[in-house]
């Protein structure tokens, strides 16, 4: 293949932008046949697609190998162009759907913590919305990991913090305090305890710094009895009385399983709370819609 695009090549480049996508989907899933299976279609049109490709640009994108095929330097030298090419068709589509689609219907996808989808989204907002909007549809998208709006794996993402990005938009919805928690039963013998008695329950996120782990560090001497993954864990540890943990101080008012020590307060964190979409989506009805429920029923548990 060679290195120089003639005019008619170039033509021959802009008609297949859609092969961009195949390629970036290789790129990120490490080998044509699950690059495939994300794509849902077969390894064979791949492989075809990314050839056709390489053909227009004159440029060898990928070495096949008899394990995988190996990205390029063109390959890796193409990718940021190719994921702005991505972004702009997401915004391009996003766009026309706005043009098109004016009532509340169709499906949004929030991305949030398993938390707060169990003990918040689902009891105090998805009814509401059903009820109000029977022709909208939700997809809960749940994890720590920051979904990738752009990349359209959700439409809507709950954030500890502010997305500063030009084709995102977001605000603030919330201020939680937080509270040493400790079950009901454990409640009386801890609140009498210094903080380097007390057996704490922490949660370690692969990747994540968060500002409980923080106020740990900087005021308790003494490790944890228990580390969590995630904060499910640690909920149910201390309900069980296996020890105490920082948490959202609404949990003593949704859970009577949990009291909030009143003794412990110095310096703790204060959790903000974000709504984070994409900004040529934002208008949408059905996009709307949801954003309202959710910054009323976060901003109002904040509020207590």
């Amino acid at each position: 293949m060679h290195g120089c695009m003639s005019g008619a090549s170039r033509e021959q480049v802009l008609s297949r932008w859609d092969d961009v996508r195949v390629f970036l989907a290789a790129l990120r899933a490490g080998s044509f046949t699950a690059a495939a299976k994300h794509l849902g279609t077969d390894q064979s049109t791949v492989s075809r697609r990314i050839a056709a490709l390489e053909e227009a640009l004159g440029v060898a994108l990928f070495e096949r190998s008899r394990r995988k095929p190996l990205p390029t330097e063109g390959a890796s030298a193409l990718r940021e162009a190719a994921e702005r090419i991505e972004a702009e068709m997401v915004r391009f589509t996003d766009d026309a759907m706005g043009i098109r689609v004016q009532a509340v219907a169709g499906r949004v996808r929030v991305a949030a913590t398993e938390e707060m989808a169990v003990h918040l989204l689902i009891p105090r907002v998805l009814p509401r919305l059903r009820r109000e909007h029977p022709a909208l549809h939700i997809d809960l998208v749940t994890g720590y990991r920051a979904a990738d709006l752009v990349g359209r794996e959700a439409d809507i993402a709950l954030r500890f913090f502010q997305t500063e990005r030009g084709d995102l938009v977001g605000r603030r919805v919330a201020r939680w305090p937080t509270a040493v928690l400790a079950s009901r039963r454990l409640a009386k013998r801890a609140g009498a305890l210094e903080l380097r008695e007390l057996d704490w329950i922490s949660v370690e996120l692969a990747g994540i710094t968060t500002p409980e782990s923080t106020w740990l560090q900087a005021h308790v001497e003494r490790p944890p009895v228990l580390v969590c993954a995630s904060y499910q864990v640690q909920l149910a540890a201390i309900r069980a009385g296996l020890g105490v943990g920082i948490g959202p101080r609404f949990f003593a008012e949704l859970d009577r399983d949990f009291v909030a020590l009143q003794r412990v307060g110095r310096d703790l964190p204060v959790l903000d709370v974000h709504l984070v979409t994409r900004r040529a989506i934002r208008n949408l009805p059905r996009v709307v819609a949801v954003m309202d429920a959710l910054s009323d029923a976060l901003g109002s548990i904040g509020a207590r």
